[in-house]
């Protein structure tokens, strides 16, 4: 029991003496982490809007055409309804 309240005792007392890391980061890395992240924002909304043409693109297809490529009016009509987020 007092090897037990000794080891408590010391984490105890070394809580209070550690401190945090340092959360601070250089302008060099700020500006690393904004350039990424204006780079995946770039791509989405690349990726949103070529989802969006390819769309409007199928819907504009004849019968004939989808015929061609092995789909049915239906599934284009699914296919387009679709917002452009969604994959």
């Amino acid at each position: 029991m007092e090897d037990c309240m000794r080891t408590i005792g010391t984490a105890t007392s070394l809580s209070r003496t550690v401190k945090p890391a340092s959360l601070t980061i250089s302008a060099r890395g700020a500006g690393r982490i904004v350039l990424n992240v204006a780079r995946v924002v770039f791509d989405v909304t690349m990726t949103w809007r070529e989802n969006a043409r390819q769309r409007r693109h199928l819907l504009a297809l004849s019968d004939d055409m989808l015929k061609d490529i092995g789909v049915s009016r239906a599934d284009a009509e699914h296919e387009g309804s679709k917002p452009f987020w969604r994959t």
